[in-house]
């Protein structure tokens, strides 16, 4: 069964990435190592997320970006919840465990999936309200 193109896919742009959205990516796929480490850094714990730093600053700060870049950019909001948390394991591994895998790694990546649900929801409202002041 054919269906018509999908609203957040314009023809013709295939999946190329606009400047703006590069950006954007950019930006919250450095925010999220940036709050692991300086939570880290900040708190003397060798994880973010054993702090309640982690979840009273970190969480809301990226979720709140997130938002942000569903409301300018709502198409595929998904990508924008995502991209914080995808770079922490990476931080975790080169900042808390130096470079070693522990037993507890895949237990941690599961974290990470969870852990991304503020950001997704975020951005699917920021998307949500994007779409509906847009002119």
């Amino acid at each position: 069964m054919a269906r018509g193109p999908r609203p957040d896919h314009l023809p013709g742009r295939g999946d190329a990435l606009t400047s703006r959205e590069r950006s954007l990516l950019a930006v919250l796929l450095a925010l999220g190592p940036a709050v692991w480490v300086g939570i880290s850094a900040w708190t003397g714990r060798r994880e973010a997320f054993d702090t309640g730093a982690y979840f009273s600053l970190g969480l809301p700060l990226m979720a709140l970006a997130s938002a942000v870049a569903g409301y300018l950019e709502p198409a595929r909001a998904w990508r924008w919840g995502l991209a914080p948390m995808a770079l922490q394991p990476a931080a975790l591994l080169v900042w808390s465990s130096h470079g070693e895998i522990g037993n507890l790694f895949p237990l941690g990546l599961a974290a990470f999936a969870v852990l991304s649900v503020p950001g997704l929801i975020a951005a699917y409202l920021g998307a949500f309200i994007g779409r509906r002041t847009a002119p």
